[in-house]
């Protein structure tokens, strides 16, 4: 049975982040905090992928560098 998966275009405004190399899952683990509460939201990535996300995240002129707590 498929499962329905809608995408909508919210905001989610973090409080903190963190990403930590995962030897076990194989990739690279980013934690979001949300603001609001609720449990941390985790993505799992390949390597190349979170490279990528660092170069949008440095170079989008609209999105400011993110700072580590």
């Amino acid at each position: 049975m498929a499962e329905k998966i809608t995408l909508s275009k919210e905001a989610i405004v973090l409080d903190k982040w963190s990403v930590a190399m995962s030897e076990e899952l194989g990739g690279v683990v980013l934690l979001m905090f949300p603001a609001q509460g609720g449990d941390p939201i985790p993505f799992i990535m390949r390597p190349g992928q979170a490279v990528a996300l660092g170069h949008d995240l440095q170079t989008f002129p609209e999105i400011r560098k993110p700072t580590v707590q």
